[in-house]
């Protein structure tokens, strides 16, 4: 399985890092993970056209995580060389058709098409929950500390290998266990402090989550600019456990 850092950033404009964004490869499927604004042009970048992705799976409904969603359906209806015939299965947790409904709602069959469906299946909000992905990838949730549907996911390829992502979230023991023995976790770290609204993770509570899962790897992404990415990793790494900044290209395979 190959887990693609499509975009390590945020919401704040950055030449070098795009909004969440991430692939998993595995089986000859393409599974698109989040996807906020710009993500169709970096996976261009990468060689893949978003117009062939088998299926998207969705952390929450934030806009700096599914930006593209519109941009990408609109694509796959448009695209005159490589007009889609298949279906585009998405999995998100609870609340997600409501918002796609309310996309058709303005948009129509600009993004939903008679020729072919986007299929949404709901995953639980509270508790754990699992789907059969494309290409042999199992994916596992948890619920998320934070809004609009929010869950951590993990990802195990055929050959066992397992990528965790956090998502967006605050202090998460449900993240610490999901995250436990995972060959990489891929985790937020936004906020330089205590987040007053318990929404985001600071270094500290990275270290926590990083001490209780042990992980084999640690990817941090989605620091805003008031993050220190020097002191995070700084944090982090106390804990004992390889730790990196993620780059928007770089591929975690196993």
């Amino acid at each position: 399985m190959r887990f693609t850092l499509v975009g390590t950033g945020t919401t704040v404009p950055d030449a070098d890092r795009g909004p969440a964004g991430f692939l998993v490869e595995a089986g000859g499927a393409r599974i698109l993970v989040d996807g906020g604004t710009g993500t169709i042009g970096r996976l261009a970048r990468f060689g893949v056209d978003a117009r062939e992705l088998d299926a998207g799976v969705y952390s929450h409904r934030h806009v700096d995580h599914c930006g593209d969603l519109v941009p990408l359906l609109f694509t796959m209806r448009v695209g005159p060389d490589k007009p889609r015939r298949r279906d585009y299965p998405i999995w998100a947790g609870s609340g997600f058709q409501h918002f796609f409904d309310g996309l058709h709602g303005v948009y129509g069959s600009w993004i939903q098409p008679e020729s072919w469906k986007v299929r949404i299946s709901e995953l639980r909000l509270d508790g754990p929950d699992s789907a059969d992905l494309p290409g042999g990838v199992r994916l596992d949730t948890l619920p998320a500390v934070h809004s609009a549907g929010a869950l951590h996911l993990s990802f195990t390829g055929p050959s066992g290998y397992r990528v965790v992502f956090s998502g967006d979230t605050g202090p998460s023991e449900a993240l610490a266990l999901l995250a436990a023995g995972a060959d990489v976790l891929v985790t937020e770290c936004a906020v330089a402090t205590t987040d007053q609204w318990n929404s985001h993770l600071a270094p500290d509570d990275v270290a926590a989550i990083v001490a209780a899962a042990r992980p084999k790897r640690v990817v941090l992404t989605h620091l805003y600019p008031m993050v220190d990415p020097e002191e995070c990793l700084r944090v982090v790494r106390a804990v004992g456990i390889p730790v990196e900044r993620g780059e928007d290209g770089q591929v975690l395979e196993g």
